[in-house]
């Protein structure tokens, strides 16, 4: 039985078609790419044969070979979730609660908060879910090229190489991505849409989603108050034991009348 050989030209075709439909899918194809035939080539290279920036490139290949092998468990989830998601410690928590809560990325971020003891009320310090290393941003983007138009690295003069003698292009870091360009993580190629993105628009939720989702969040905190943690409960911050008192407090309030 002999197995099929995808080649550079079939990754890169692959990618293209996916350009508006499936981060995923170029994540993958990046992540092949990489480790097959890009012989010192890096993200930006691929950038350029698919027509993405270099930075674009790193976050799906990222983003794919973390979470490559859970996402289809997790199928009311956008991209965009795991793209927030890539460098928290409690990553599968987030994207379990967000699963069972059809939360959106953006309540997902804040229910992470809290269960962090932030205080909502106060704005979030946000960081960037990658620290993108240089080398992997320094080709030129825009440009769609095909593999043998490509000379490789070290040799010809083809736009963003960086053989010897030649002037290296300026270098491109997803800082200067979002100045210089009308890119973003949750930009139109993105999965979903950007936090907060399109709320204006978005439709209150029924009074059964609202309870649904209500219930779901109550019976997982009734079931994490074992013993020992109601033990541990006069161990915490008395800052935090008031506001999780007053919470219970005023969820007693709202619900007097229901039943």
């Amino acid at each position: 039985m002999t197995t099929e050989t995808i080649t550079e030209e079939d990754l890169i075709t692959r990618a293209q078609q996916a350009l508006s439909s499936c981060n995923w899918v170029i994540g993958e194809c990046a992540a092949e790419w990489t480790q097959k035939y890009a012989k010192g080539r890096t993200d930006a290279d691929f950038g350029v044969l698919i027509g993405l920036s270099g930075d674009q490139v790193y976050q799906r290949r990222r983003v794919w070979q973390t979470f490559a092998d859970v996402y289809d468990n997790y199928t009311g989830l956008k991209w965009s979730h795991f793209y927030v998601a890539l460098n928290w410690d409690d990553a599968a928590e987030c994207l379990q609660w967000a699963q069972d809560m059809e939360a959106t990325v953006a309540e997902m971020k804040a229910w992470r908060r809290a269960q962090h003891g932030e205080d909502l009320s106060e704005p979030a310090t946000e960081e960037s879910p990658f620290d993108v290393v240089p080398e992997y941003l320094t080709a030129e983007t825009g440009i769609v090229r095909m593999p043998g138009d490509y000379t490789g690295v070290g040799g010809g003069s083809g736009d963003g190489e960086t053989g010897g003698g030649g002037s290296r292009e300026p270098q491109m870091t997803a800082a200067s991505a979002n100045r210089e360009s009308d890119y973003a993580p949750f930009g139109k190629e993105a999965r979903g849409p950007a936090p907060g993105e399109g709320a204006s628009t978005r439709d209150e939720p029924s009074a059964e989603q609202v309870f649904r989702k209500g219930a779901a969040a109550l019976e997982r905190v009734v079931a994490s108050l074992t013993p020992a943690m109601i033990e541990d409960f006069h161990d915490l911050p008395a800052e935090l034991q008031q506001r999780f008192l007053d919470a219970v407090e005023n969820l007693q309030a709202r619900a007097a009348g229901l039943s």
